[in-house]
């Protein structure tokens, strides 16, 4: 026995995988384009609409007089439609009055022959062998097997002819090759395969038949003509779906879609409108981004130029390598005790860019409350935010000039626009205001598209599309705007936030904690009971710390040393619970992998682990209290051995080399709480970027360099990772901007690293020498403390 199949689950495929009627006729335009058809032609015969036509089927179901349902009839025909054909549907019909049942039947069939959708096209076309062979066969691979090889067809499910039977219940299909001298001719009525119906799918026969001579010899392509139409289609609602959803599934920045489709409803053209250049030009902010691989060393590369034109700020910005590898890192949930969640973030494979490919973008930024008349193209403020709205959404998604759907409908919100302006104050970056498309080259292999056309299939190069975009965006987009606009100030509130964030990775632990006394044999238990109250004292003492921080500032009216102090303990205590959670999540494995006198072993080192994390509570005090504005004298490199000291397990877990400064140091005169937050700043950063490059590039074996220089008192902090751009040399120590994904930073520590190093009279920069560990790449870290 195999499958069998049900008629109606024919039915039921296609209006799960063709969502509207502009879906449905979008998918026969991408079939004409791929059938290699340079015009497409959709053309409209509506005389009746379906709500009357469907009201006067009701009226025959109560029993109400025919005449009056022809008066109905007659009144309710389009008034666009022809007059003659008009007066031919209701003389017909005035002649069965004297019969219900012909009434009816007679209706029905003129319903179905006077008003139908055509999509005309003169591509290769189907012999009647095709008709039956491929036509007919749902989910046919011919052209998945020709993408596979190079080719750039649109469609390659064999879904898409389903879409027919979302907007009509008949079809006819006339088809024929240039080899074919006659058309062959396919009749289907959709009503066969009704919900109704039991009958096996593969006992209803549909059969191509041999139509008329074609009038040329060269004559070839496809007509489908669909009628007994289920909606309606009157003039209005015919140009809204072409004018507003058909406009933009044919690129419309490149002003293509009149060459490409003639459209008509009942004879009248239907121009197919284009984003005006006058409308883009006119713009208060754009984004032009490009990702492509360095011909050279075949390396990735994204560039953003940022034009912020309503203040005159620009902004250029290039990510390369392990810094895209960063930012296109997945990021999920991780669902943590009650209630609370966390994100936990997923490397994606270093191939997964090279399958996404080249792409480009342009975006568009309106600020709709400052939005004046265009010259030539609007006369009053309301006309251009109707220009507007016509074209916002958010950006959307194009492929060899054609739509990937949904991404950009109203509905979609793919690059979180709404969600993040929103949950923000200040700066608006929402869908409304935005406008713009994305151009991928990629194959279907690689971007494939979900077959019910409601986006691409999650992948790792779709995660890294829409984190690159976002990136650009979120971070670099609304941080050039709000800059200029000074809208975004930071505030106390916001440090104290960033002070207690600790507690999500709090939850973290504790869930991390429970998971692990799962594990544990009796004898062991005294073991948990000890973490367990080991963890409670760790976040009474960060609480503690955190609460007398905010005391001893809240007489300071210096609100930005208040944000520097609270900010500090944010990052300091957030690292500590990281790390806690990483050492109770190490040793959940070993205890389920190693045999019993090793998992004793692994406990007392995770006890170890915490009483070292304990003590780095104690560098709250040079934080805090009287000692936080307290100058004194100290020996730099006391401080930075006691740094580097904090970081040996980290350092020794991911294999980095550490060179450490040698001979002697110096001494100065400072808050030496800050200098330990700086140094840590730096050292974090660079552990990061060491892993991130250790797992995308094979065989690199990762060092940092710290070296002091007595003579010009300064302390100097370099690794071998991925570098900073040039151009960014001085954007990286802006607050929210980092290349790090979701839950791995804020975008804060370089920021509050240098304000630290200016409170105490130090610059902090990066050396301007270009190429010390990698080509056109900076890499160390300055702190000058000369002049202090």
């Amino acid at each position: 026995m195999a499958f069998r199949f049900a008629a109606r689950t024919l039915l039921e495929l296609g209006k799960e995988l063709i969502s509207s009627d502009e879906v449905a006729l979008y998918e026969l335009i991408k079939n004409a384009v791929d059938a290699g058809s340079a015009k497409v032609e959709i053309v409209a015969q509506i005389l009746l609409p379906h709500s009357v036509y469907a009201r006067c089927l009701e009226y025959l179901a109560e029993g109400t007089d025919l005449s009056d349902i022809l008066t109905t009839i007659q009144k309710g025909f389009v008034s666009t439609a022809p007059k003659d054909l008009c007066d031919r549907f209701f003389r017909t019909l005035e002649r069965k009055l004297h019969n219900r049942d012909s009434f009816r039947r007679t209706l029905v069939a003129l319903y179905a022959r006077d008003n139908w959708i055509d999509v005309r096209d003169q591509g290769k076309g189907m012999t009647i062998n095709d008709l039956d062979e491929v036509f007919l066969t749902v989910g046919t691979r011919s052209r998945r097997k020709d993408n596979i090889e190079g080719a750039s067809f649109l469609g390659d499910k064999g879904v898409g002819r389903l879409s027919t039977m979302r907007l009509g219940d008949r079809l006819l299909v006339f088809s024929a090759t240039a080899d074919q001298p006659f058309w062959g001719r396919l009749r289907i009525n959709w009503n066969r395969f009704s919900h109704d119906d039991e009958t096996p799918l593969e006992e209803i026969k549909v059969e191509p038949v041999k139509g008329q001579p074609k009038a040329s010899p060269a004559m070839q392509g496809t007509t489908i003509r669909i009628s007994s139409l289920n909606a309606d289609w009157t003039p209005g609602r015919f140009e809204d779906v072409i004018r507003l959803r058909i406009a933009r599934t044919v690129d419309p920045f490149e002003a293509k879609g009149n060459g490409l489709m003639l459209v008509r409803h009942n004879g009248n053209r239907v121009v197919i409108p284009v984003v005006p250049r006058k409308l883009l030009e006119a713009a208060h902010a754009s984004c032009a981004i490009k990702f492509f691989f360095d011909p050279k060393t075949d390396e990735p590369i994204l560039e953003a130029d940022l034009n912020y034109s309503l203040r005159e700020k620009k902004s250029f910005v290039r990510w390369r390598g392990v810094e895209i590898f960063s930012m296109a890192q997945k990021d999920s949930k991780r669902r943590g005790k009650r209630g609370h969640a966390a994100f936990e973030n997923i490397l994606i494979r270093p191939q997964a860019l090279k399958d996404l490919g080249p792409f480009e973008a342009e975006i568009y930024w309106f600020n709709r409350a400052v939005v004046r008349a265009i010259d030539g193209l609007t006369e009053k403020q309301q006309e251009t935010r109707d220009q507007i709205a016509q074209w916002s959404g958010g950006p959307m998604l194009y492929r060899h000039g054609f739509r990937v759907l949904p991404y950009g409908e109203p509905g979609d919100d793919w690059l979180a626009l709404d969600r993040n302006a929103f949950g923000e104050s200040g700066f608006k970056l929402n869908r409304q205001q935005v406008l713009g498309r994305v151009l991928i080259h990629s194959s279907h292999l690689a971007l494939s598209e979900q077959t019910n056309r409601q986006g691409l299939i999650e992948s790792d190069a779709e995660a890294a599309l829409r984190k690159m975009l976002m990136v650009t965006l979120h971070v670099e987009l609304r941080g050039l705007i709000n800059a200029a606009d000074q809208l975004e100030t930071i505030k106390k509130r916001e440090a104290e936030e960033s002070a207690m964030d600790f507690r999500r990775s709090q939850v973290e632990v504790e869930t991390a904690l429970d998971e692990l006394r799962l594990h544990l044999t009796a004898e062991q238990i005294p073991y948990g009971n000890r973490l367990g109250d080991a963890v409670e004292t760790l976040v009474a003492q960060c609480a503690a710390a955190v609460r007398k921080l905010d005391g001893s500032v809240a007489q300071t009216i210096d609100d930005r040393e208040k944000f520097l102090h609270l900010a500090g303990i944010g990052l300091i205590t957030e690292f500590i619970f990281h790390e806690l959670d990483r050492a109770v999540r190490h040793t959940i494995s070993a205890l389920v992998h190693a045999q019993a006198s090793q998992q004793q072993s692994a406990l007392r080192a995770l006890e170890d682990q915490l009483v070292t994390l304990q003590k780095r509570v104690s560098a709250f005090d040079e934080l805090t209290g009287e000692k936080r504005q307290t100058k004194s004298s100290f020996d730099v490199a006391d401080v930075i051995a006691y740094v580097l000291e904090q970081h040996e397990n980290e350092f020794g877990r991911h294999a980095i080399t550490i060179v450490k400064p040698q001979g002697k140091g110096f001494v100065v005169k400072a808050v030496r709480g800050m200098l330990v937050q700086i140094l840590e700043n730096l050292i974090a950063n660079s552990t990061y970027w060491l892993k991130l490059q250790a797992s995308y590039q094979s065989g690199f074996k990762p060092q940092i360099e710290v070296m002091i220089d007595p003579e010009t008192k300064s302390v100097t902090v370099e690794d071998n990772g991925p570098g900073v751009d040039p151009s960014r040399k001085e954007t990286i120590f802006q607050p929210f901007i980092t290349s790090k994904p979701a839950g791995q930073g804020r975008g804060l520590g370089l920021y509050i690293s240098r304000e630290l190093a200016e409170y105490n009279g130090w610059q902090l920069y990066m050396d301007s020498t270009v190429g010390r560990q990698r080509d056109g790449r900076l890499n160390m870290f300055v702190i000058d403390m000369g002049d202090a």
